[in-house]
């Protein structure tokens, strides 16, 4: 596949390093990382590309009810993870949630699920389909 040329874009995201910290003197939820895959799969959009998200494990907490507005990208600034995943969504990235980020956990249930910032559920065998179709270049984070 070496210098084959795509139009589509799948980004894979497996957990973003998701762990939320408390920021000690505000209690304000910090994940620094957790907004630079939804900046990348905006940027790609500009540049003409197809994109899609599949997110699962830890990563999936993000799209779950009001997570994302909970989590700041920087301490003491009002930008939330869910403004980069609004800036995506807004870009025409579609972003799926992956089953196991429901089944591997007692947490959390399909109708937990954030359906303003999310495209749907996607299996594992949906997944593969598009991974293995040579259509997309892939992108895990």
């Amino acid at each position: 596949m070496a210098g084959q040329e795509f139009e589509k874009l799948l980004f894979y995201i497996v957990t973003v390093p998701f762990f939320v910290r408390a920021e000690p003197t505000t209690g304000e939820l910090i994940n620094p990382q957790a907004g630079a895959p939804f900046f990348l799969a905006t940027a790609a959009t500009t540049m003409d590309y197809e994109v899609e998200m599949v997110i699962t494990s830890e990563a999936g907490y993000l799209l779950m009810r009001d997570n994302a507005k909970k989590v700041k990208v920087r301490p003491g600034v009002e930008q939330t993870v869910y403004d980069f995943i609004k800036m995506a969504k807004d870009a025409g990235v579609k972003i799926y949630l992956c089953t196991p980020s429901l089944d591997l956990t007692d947490i959390y249930k399909e109708e937990d699920v954030n359906k303003e910032i999310c495209d749907g559920i996607l299996g594992g065998a949906a997944f593969l389909d598009k991974l293995m179709s040579g259509e997309y270049a892939v992108i895990t984070l």
